[in-house]
């Protein structure tokens, strides 16, 4: 079936959605707390520009081809889409347009049809050149979050740029594939933290059968189609429908690994591109997920260490670390893992998505704290805000599809328990849970384009960013990442905070410049805190 014909299925009220495969892969990402060799403090790191090697017989040639065709986009404006952020109370001059993606003959989806948004601020041209910004896991941040995407940049960057977002194919407006069932939903918000227990275990195993069939149900054999290597292509053609030679974009998480396989796939194509916190596409996913366990498992000692400075006093006692180990064995223990309710993986879930936040941990502290004395209701909303159930985006689909259609990695049991095992003495707490996370995709299909190395040889100097403990990008795959990329120049804040822009001033007058000026930092340029 077409995602366009298909029917989508009843919104699933009441129920606390959650990037899973964003946990999987993106969140799964462990770090250590800073490099091995740190790189001098730097407080600016604007400087020359680098040039890079190109061919000189036309368009440098990656993977992707020479370059997607397509007709000229048509702008007009928008009805559905709020020009007002709702959190600044910003207002943007906002309009909508459609771009048809060609598809082979023999391709089950057909021709697709990708929807867009340009999004002015006050003042600025509809000639202002065009930013493509790409934050957040596939259809968390597109169409209809268009205000808030521009609201979120600096005001030096979005009064000189047309903010455009993308709903990715299979998301958003983008013939969304809506294939999670109601049950399917509250499976996954109430996971048991170690998926080796028998209740836990046969929650992830019904778990991943059922979201296997639903979503082939629907999609048929088109399914593992939906992958980030087509959405590159996908990328491409939008570049060509906006009339340009070369694509201007700023990715952010798994954003940001699109961005960076869509440099190794149209290195020609890359105009001024920056990876704010990606995900190494070189990693598997388990591998990952023991990464992120470890990087978690720091970033938790982090916060217990910071919880007595905390206005009032820390809510979770002296021994914050020990408090939240009971609680989640407690609530395990309770019965509540797969009824939608808050298990012992509903915690580990909020403190994964919320240790990245480093302002945020007196709310987060303050939410454990209630749950430990029997109110989890406080949790639970913390979830829904951390997952922005605000009902302007429901991503969670889209999340699940892209992370396994990227990844071969398809564990079984046995795997599952050797995987534990390994990880248990490094990462106690959040080790098993996390490899849990993998075997969401246990029964998906094969990948028809699993995601590896990138080079993006022949692409012109681009920037990666990393905070050096971040828990949700590790690090040392940031470093990798950046390594991988022939063009790319690293650029580092000493910060636990997942994501640096425009959070940073340091990095945020980085990546202006280098968006707006072609300026490029110094080699090994490391922001403070």
């Amino acid at each position: 079936m077409s995602p366009a014909t298909r029917h989508r299925r009843p919104a699933r009220s009441g129920v606390r959605h959650t990037l899973v495969l964003g946990l999987g892969v993106t969140l799964l990402t462990g770090c250590t707390l800073g490099p091995s060799q740190r790189p001098a403090l730097a407080t600016s790191g604007i400087g020359a520009a680098q040039t890079t090697t190109t061919s000189t017989s036309g368009v440098p040639l990656g993977a992707g081809g020479p370059g997607q065709q397509a007709d000229p986009i048509r702008w007009s404006s928008c009805s559905d889409v709020d020009p007002v952020d709702p959190a600044t109370g910003t207002a943007f001059t906002v309009e909508c347009g459609s771009v048809v993606v060609s598809r082979p003959s023999t391709d089950p989806f057909g021709n697709q049809v990708i929807e867009l948004t340009r999004a002015r601020a006050p003042g600025v041209s509809q000639d202002a050149p065009n930013l493509v910004v790409l934050s957040g896991e596939p259809g968390q941040n597109g169409r209809s979050r268009a205000a808030s995407v521009a609201a979120g940049l600096s005001p030096t960057l979005r009064d000189k740029v047309a903010v455009i977002t993308v709903d990715l194919t299979g998301t958003g407006q983008s013939a969304p594939l809506d294939c999670l069932s109601g049950a399917d939903s509250r499976a996954i918000v109430s996971l048991g933290a170690d998926p080796t227990e028998s209740s836990a275990a046969g929650v992830l195993s019904d778990l991943s059968r059922s979201l296997t069939f639903e979503c082939g149900d629907l999609a048929g054999a088109g399914l593992s189609l939906l992958n980030t290597t087509s959405a590159t292509d996908d990328l491409d053609t939008v570049r060509a429908a906006l009339g340009q030679s070369t694509l201007d974009v700023l990715g952010v998480g798994y954003g940001a690994t699109l961005a960076a396989v869509y440099a190794d796939r149209y290195p020609g194509r890359v105009g001024r591109m920056v990876m704010d916190a990606p995900t190494n596409p070189l990693d598997a996913m388990d591998t990952t997920a023991a990464a992120v366990a470890r990087g978690s498992e720091k970033a938790l000692d982090a916060f217990a260490a910071a919880c007595p400075t905390f206005a009032g006093g820390c809510p979770l006692g002296g021994t914050p670390r020990d408090t939240i180990t009971t609680l989640v064995a407690t609530l395990d223990a309770d019965g509540s893992i797969g009824s939608g309710g808050t298990a012992g993986g509903t915690v580990l879930l909020v403190l994964l998505l919320g240790l990245g936040d480093v302002a945020g941990w007196p709310e987060l502290a303050t939410a454990l704290a209630s749950a430990v004395k029997g109110d989890t209701s406080p949790l639970e909303k913390l979830l829904d805000k951390q997952l922005g159930l605000d009902g302007a985006s429901d991503w969670l689909d889209g999340s699940i599809i892209y992370r396994c259609n990227d990844s071969s990695v398809r564990i079984s049991p046995p795997q599952m328990t050797q995987a534990v095992d390994a990880i248990k003495s490094d990462a106690p707490l959040f080790g098993p849970f996390t490899a849990g996370l993998v075997g969401i995709c246990a029964s998906w299909p094969a990948p028809e384009a699993a995601l590896g190395a990138v080079t993006g040889t022949g692409a012109p100097p681009v920037l990666v960013l990393g905070s050096v403990g971040d828990p949700v990008a590790p690090y040392d795959g940031v470093q990798s990442l950046a390594g991988q990329l022939a063009s790319a120049s690293l650029v580092s804040w000493q910060s636990g905070q997942h994501g640096s822009y425009p959070t940073s001033p340091c990095m945020t007058g980085i990546v202006d410049g280098y968006l707006l000026n072609a300026q490029m930092p110094d080699v090994g340029t490391l922001c403070p805190p």
